[in-house]
């Protein structure tokens, strides 16, 4: 699961706000962090999420090909 590649500090705030549901508030409490470190990492994940799929989906194009 691409998810469990992100950095730890990604992958916490991924978990807390997409899979339980906390808010961005919330999530900073939780973390003790900035609410803008919550949205910074969250849209960093979301990056490296979307590599991770790009590169995943042009593997299997790649051997569906050949």
């Amino acid at each position: 699961m691409a998810v469990f590649q992100l950095p730890e500090a990604q992958r916490e705030t991924v978990m807390l706000v997409y899979v339980e549901g906390f808010s961005y508030a919330e999530a900073a409490v939780v973390l003790d962090i900035p609410i803008g470190t919550v949205m910074s990492r969250l849209a960093k994940a979301r990056e490296r999420l979307a590599d991770f799929l790009g590169e995943a989906g042009s593997k299997q194009k790649k051997a569906m090909s050949e």
